[in-house]
């Protein structure tokens, strides 16, 4: 059994880091014949140190021309093995034409008038950069473009060739998640002042620090970021707020959160013992500590059995009662409220009032009205938040990052004869579901969940799998958007899905890269 176990953990909860790591790093400073950059050589060169010090192997290029990049990036690609993570960061210039975004190396030519053709031929295209980078089965893809700035071609006499400045929207390939300095249509800044001490860019300095924080997951840096930006850049009146598209499933650390060892501690713990601890802990239960434990029982003077034993006894005094098949286990009094609460659901009302959309009163319900305010905000700002992104946190700062009167005033329509009653499209959750989930390649589990509604859109439950694991969960049903977190002993899951028409069953993906599909039995 203990060997099976172990099996199970490196299928099931294997973390998104523990494979080979792989970095492309390109900074273009000083181009042949458009204006030269600043700090784009020493933004990359400290993305490099950060990344290498990480455990990354990383290919470095400095001002690159159109061969030299196409050269990093064959290297780069042909490095990439199935599993691995991928990493590429770009500083330099780029420009968006025709809905594409180009990376434009060092020997590029200015263009006569609206020869567009000739850039996209001379330039790399992002979108082709990217498709490479999948293509080779890359488990987890991150880019960074720092390419953002003004468009070098805006002052070609003659019509301009590409947006006046920074990228424009991208559609992440599946299993991707990309980072720009800057939104849509914004300039990123090199600096602040003239006469600042800084070596980086105002986005990479930001950026930094964050790489190697312990137990940082991307999402969450990716969001203390652009606040960090945001603020910078309002300190010189100017406006840049880092945009980001995810495709990527299940969570990615660069820093993963590790117990640090006492000055006199024993031996260090072998890659293998400290890559299981990590396992085990990733499955969060008793049984897998104890399989660890028996597994490294001849190492119990390292630290990290001193730690997966403390890990054991904490998860042994907090576990759930065994349920009986007709009594659903009562919700903790004290299960965690997440982020996507009621609380951030008003707070999103107010800030689609402010920005003239008409949401209603603030009572923390997404209502018709409530939805037809934020698809009215989505429309008008063409923003890239869906219809499902209301009442996240992410989407609550995008709004209370604008300013302003975003929506259009609709005069009020000439009274009409009701209409035939319709159907409603709130969907219960109420009930008993089973779900089966595919969690990498072979592993399966099985399971059941027990939802109650709580008011307005929230159900609360209980969840047991066949793995012997029991959990708490909260879900947010909006229309058929589903949002969840599932807390289990030690570890908490986030997931998103979609509920089926007739509200009988639903599938759904979370942070632990598992596929769920679940169905209605009582």
């Amino acid at each position: 059994m203990n060997k099976f176990l172990f099996f199970l953990f490196a299928c099931f909860a294997a973390p998104l880091w523990a494979q080979e790591r792989l970095a492309l790093v390109i900074g273009n400073d000083q181009y042949n014949s458009v204006v030269d950059l600043k700090k784009a050589v020493a933004d990359a060169e400290a993305v490099s140190d950060k990344l290498e010090n990480l455990g990354f192997e990383t290919i470095q290029g400095l001002n690159l021309d159109r061969r030299g990049m196409n050269q990093k990036i064959a290297d780069f690609t042909a490095r990439l093995e199935a599993g691995d993570t991928a990493f590429v960061f770009f500083a330099g210039h780029g420009v968006e034409i025709d809905g594409e975004n180009y990376l434009l190396p060092t020997d590029i030519v200015a263009p006569s008038s609206g020869e567009t053709d000739f850039v996209k031929s001379e330039s790399i295209a992002l979108s082709n950069l990217l498709d490479r980078v999948r293509a080779t089965g890359a488990r987890t893809s991150i880019a960074i473009i720092d390419a953002c700035r003004d468009n070098p071609f805006e002052t070609v006499s003659g019509r301009s060739v590409g947006r006046t400045r920074g990228l424009g929207r991208i559609n992440a390939p599946e299993g991707m998640f990309v980072i720009f300095s800057a939104g849509a249509g914004q300039m990123a800044l090199d600096r602040l002042s003239d006469d600042e001490p800084a070596q980086n860019s105002v986005f990479t300095r930001a950026l930094l620090p964050r790489l190697s924080e312990p137990g940082l997951e991307l999402r969450s840096m990716v969001s203390d970021l652009r606040r960090e930006v945001r603020d910078l850049s309002r300190t010189v009146q100017h406006t840049q707020i880092p945009a980001y598209y995810d495709e990527l499933l299940g969570e990615f650390y660069f820093t993963p959160a590790v117990a640090t060892a006492p000055r006199n501690a024993p031996t260090p713990p072998t890659d293998d013992m400290r890559a299981d601890l990590e396992l085990a802990r990733s499955v969060g239960t008793v049984t897998a500590l104890d399989a660890f434990l028996e597994k490294y029982e001849e190492q119990s003077e390292n630290y990290s059995y001193e730690v997966a034993l403390q890990l054991r006894d904490s998860l042994a005094s907090v576990e759930l009662p065994i349920e009986t098949e007709r009594t659903p286990a009562p919700e903790a009094p004290d299960t965690p409220v997440i982020s996507d609460s009621r609380e951030v659901m008003r707070a999103t009302q107010s800030a689609l009032n402010a920005l003239g959309c008409s949401a209603g009163g603030a009572d923390g319900v997404a209502g018709p009205r409530t939805r037809q305010a934020f698809a009215r905000y989505r429309e008008a700002s063409a923003s890239q938040l869906g219809a499902d992104d209301l009442g996240t946190q992410h989407a609550l700062e995008e709004l209370q990052g604008k300013s302003g009167t975003i929506c259009k005033v609709v005069a009020a329509p000439s009274p009409t004869p009701a209409p035939a009653p319709s159907v409603s499209t709130s969907l219960s959750m109420d009930g008993t579901w089973q779900f089966k989930a595919t969690c990498a390649v072979v592993v399966k589990v099985t399971g059941t969940v027990r939802y109650s509604h709580a008011g307005g859109n929230k159900y609360t439950g209980s969840l047991t799998d066949s793995l012997g694991q029991k959990a708490n969960t909260v879900i947010y049903v909006n229309d058929q958007q589903i949002s969840g977190t599932d807390y289990f002993p030690g570890i908490t899951v986030q997931w998103r899905g979609r509920l089926a028409e007739d509200g009988n069953s639903f599938t759904s993906s979370g942070s632990t890269g598992c596929s769920v599909y679940a169905w209605r039995a009582g």
